[in-house]
């Protein structure tokens, strides 16, 4: 029997069949600039510059899945918001779009072949599939209520909530349609969307915030690009255990959890949806964490979940840049040897 494919054995965990062995990724991040050897600033404005690095990066860890990733200001910054590039560090927004309310009302939906970097992401994309033809690869697009907090400014956004609901869904109704117009332009470069919402957990909204300004919109993506036969994958920074059965009843999937959710509680209502859940080892053990904590994270994470099936390993969000190669080469070796005796004994 030839031998199972990364892109095989996600297809295994998004049907919830048992293969050989545990599915395994990684968030990378701007973490890959260094396998190019480039700076922050050129990973995320030079598109063959960028490729290079996530290409070497892949090559170098061959994890079960290859993510175009650039940082999570793409949309926001196509729709207006100025950014600045620091050399080696990630890039930030100066200051907030909509300073007024009534300025949203002169913006348009970002066209992904001509506005700010979104045509540059694409870019990449079309040159990590060419030279990643047998890979799966998927995408990291913000989603809409990451785009909309940054336009808007978190605390002001989470005024609005109470304030002027009328505008949050709005500024909703712009941020989802700019991600549609966006997921779709990466689909015609063969990568799956996925939505990262940076700032849609309850480690800075809350569970009401969620089922009244987010969930509607997460649920019109879901049905958008379920109608097209494609998953759209769902990645929520932080704690989400108090909005568990809003986001798991939204049904995308895969559904990438980090570290402080809580994966018992996740798993069994995602299963019973037949969502497949991805996640939840801790990113800290990638720069600081000894070998053995690393391994009682990883068997932690598979003897949770993995006799579900509906299962992916991966870190719990991106790996911070200052991960050491070792500790990201024990991480793969050690989750690929524990998933395998796993599941040989569930077998």
């Amino acid at each position: 029997m030839d031998e199972l494919t990364g892109k095989m054995y996600l297809v295994s965990a998004l049907k919830g069949r048992l293969a050989d062995r545990v599915p395994v990724t990684v968030l990378p991040g701007p973490y890959c600039a260094g396998f190019a050897g480039i700076s922050v600033r050129e990973f995320l404005t030079n598109a063959a510059s960028s490729a290079k690095a996530q290409v070497a990066f892949f090559e170098r860890f061959q994890p079960d899945s290859a993510i175009v990733v650039n940082d999570v200001y793409l949309e926001s910054e196509a729709l207006g918001c100025e950014l600045d590039f620091p050399e080696d560090d990630i890039s930030h927004i100066k200051a907030p779009l909509l300073k007024e309310k009534k300025d949203l009302g002169k913006l348009k939906v970002a066209d992904p072949k001509r506005d700010g970097r979104l045509p540059y992401y694409l870019e990449v994309c079309e040159r990590m599939t060419a030279a990643l033809p047998n890979a799966a690869v998927g995408g990291s697009q913000a989603g809409p209520w990451n785009i909309a907090m940054n336009l808007r400014g978190h605390e002001t956004l989470m005024m609005d909530t109470y304030d002027d609901p009328d505008f949050v869904h709005d500024l909703m109704r712009l941020a989802t349609d700019t991600v549609k117009a966006f997921c779709d332009a990466s689909l015609g470069a063969r990568v799956g969307p996925a939505v990262h919402e940076a700032s849609a957990s309850c480690s800075i909204i809350s569970p009401t915030i969620y089922k009244e300004f987010i969930k509607p919109y997460h649920k019109e993506l879901r049905d958008y690009f379920r109608a097209k036969k494609v998953h759209m994958s769902v990645h929520i920074c932080g704690y989400i255990d108090p909005m568990i059965d809003h986001v798991i009843d939204v049904g995308l999937s895969p559904l990438s959890i980090d570290n402080p959710t809580s994966l018992d509680k996740v798993m069994g209502p995602a299963v019973e949806k037949k969502l497949t859940v991805m996640g939840n080892v801790q990113t800290g053990l990638f720069y600081d964490g000894t070998r053995d904590a690393m391994e009682e994270d990883i068997r932690r994470c598979i003897d949770i979940a993995a006799p579900q099936s509906h299962f992916i390993l991966a870190s719990g969000c991106e790996i911070p840049r200052n991960s050491t190669v070792d500790r990201i080469e024990h991480y793969f070796a050690y989750a690929r040897e524990y998933g395998k005796q796993f599941m040989e004994k569930l077998v």
